[in-house]
């Protein structure tokens, strides 16, 4: 009997959300404001590298960033065959700043979506990379089971991605001699 590979179980979506130059540039300086309250931010999948925020209020400044992700979370979830939902919200947000050299991990997420949108991005910042790791460590044949090829994702200004939260992610190495500054987030959908 010939083993034959199955298909892999994640789905992700990409898509611009043309917000204005201004409102970035005030996105932008409150994430600044935030790192200087807490200079070390938390570590979770950039330890070791990097910035990240502790989770960031869904209103005031970000309310129309939070209002966008969901708009095209909906979307997306529209776009499903046969998928029955009544409404998406962002459950989480916080914000990721990468210098020269730094990586995020491999991880997941909570919620039922999870996502990225990129604020300020170069060439070379790091790419996100979606990988699938479907394997049980205590089955004697899942390393071979792991699909080694991760979807690679370049990251460019005002871009949306969106892909199921139980995708294993990581970002590659900031090259850049600039900054790569992110907004992460989870999404939660209503099927009631």
């Amino acid at each position: 009997m010939k083993p034959i590979k199955a298909y892999a179980s994640h789905i992700y979506g990409e898509s611009f959300l043309n917000l204005n130059d201004s409102y970035i540039s005030q996105l932008k300086a409150t994430i600044e404001l935030v790192r200087r309250g807490n200079v070390n931010g938390r570590a979770v999948s950039n330890q070791q590298f990097g910035w990240q925020s502790e989770n960031l209020p869904l209103t005031g400044p970000f309310e129309l960033l939070v209002k966008n992700i969901e708009n095209g979370a909906y979307d997306f979830c529209s776009n499903l065959q046969n998928f029955k939902f009544k409404n998406v919200k962002v459950k989480a947000l916080w914000a990721n700043i990468n210098y020269k050299g730094d990586i995020n991990w491999p991880h997941k997420h909570q919620g039922d979506l999870a996502g990225v949108y990129y604020l300020d991005t170069h060439k070379n910042c790091g790419n996100l990379i979606l990988d699938s790791y479907h394997y049980n460590q205590h089955c004697k044949i899942s390393s071979y089971l792991k699909i080694s090829e991760g979807i690679c994702i370049t990251p460019k200004n005002n871009k949306l991605v969106l892909f199921d939260s139980s995708c294993h992610h990581y970002v590659t190495k900031n090259k850049n001699d600039k900054i790569r500054i992110s907004m992460s987030f989870n999404i939660d959908i209503d099927n009631d």
